[in-house]
């Protein structure tokens, strides 16, 4: 297991940026390069259970969530099946002077036949931080074009 923190300013406030990456039926219009589609499976109070298209290192992947919303800053994000099962991610919006921090603890695990690649935890780290900057990119353009202002 690898962990690690990825960390990102936005000029959206924090409710702003906390709607949208928890708006989970439209996120991949926000990153449709990786999220090619999401469908929610189940619902009860703050937990919600979706079945996740992704694109990540040019491999398709079908994965079981669970996402715990937890208002008004807090994702929870937790990989049920896959090559990452037990993968989680713990996403932090805190509000600033000008917008808000986007902060996401990551504990990323490989199991099954992705252990093998265990040299490549370094890498997906990598590539995780240039998704994240280009969801805060793209986030405060879908929210200047979208119906929330």
């Amino acid at each position: 297991m690898k962990s690690f923190t990825l960390k990102k300013y936005s000029s959206l406030s924090q409710k702003e940026i906390f709607h949208i990456s928890t708006d989970i039926k439209n996120f991949h219009k926000i990153l449709p390069n990786y999220f090619k589609s999401l469908k929610i499976i189940e619902e009860k109070d703050t937990e919600k259970y979706v079945i996740e298209k992704l694109k990540f290192l040019h491999l398709p992947i079908k994965v079981k969530t669970k996402h715990v919303i937890i208002k008004p800053n807090i994702h929870e994000v937790y990989i049920l099946n896959g090559p990452t099962k037990g993968t989680q991610f713990i996403e932090t919006y805190l509000s600033t002077k000008n917008g808000s921090v986007v902060t996401i603890e990551v504990k990323l695990v490989f199991t099954g036949f992705m252990k093998i690649f265990w040299f490549l935890e370094d890498y997906v780290e990598k590539k995780m931080r240039k998704v994240m900057n280009e969801f805060i990119s793209s986030a405060e353009k879908y929210y200047s074009i979208s119906n929330f202002n």
